[in-house]
């Protein structure tokens, strides 16, 4: 059961930031997202995952690497979209 659980919060972990990052490739903005929560939250999954390795913890390892990811894309998007549509189509 222990397994379980933390299999179905890695997984919403992961799913959440599926969304973000849809809408925003979909509009091309980014404007609204905030830079601190993404830079904290890649920093904390950067940390977790560590902490996973240091402990040969490999479900923990797999789970916020992939976590890591979506959130570094999150991230990119937020870079790369930051001024919205407009600018973009400017460049």
């Amino acid at each position: 059961m222990t397994n379980v659980i933390g299999a179905v919060a890695a997984g919403c972990t992961i799913v959440s930031f599926l969304p973000q990052i849809a809408k925003i490739l979909r509009e091309r903005d980014a404007s609204a997202v905030s830079l601190r929560m993404y830079l904290l939250t890649v920093s904390a999954f950067v940390l977790w995952t560590l902490y996973g390795v240091l402990l040969k913890a490999w479900p923990l390892v797999a789970a916020n690497s992939v976590s890591l990811a979506c959130a570094a894309t999150a991230l990119w998007c937020k870079w790369r979209f930051r001024d919205g549509a407009q600018a973009a189509k400017a460049r």
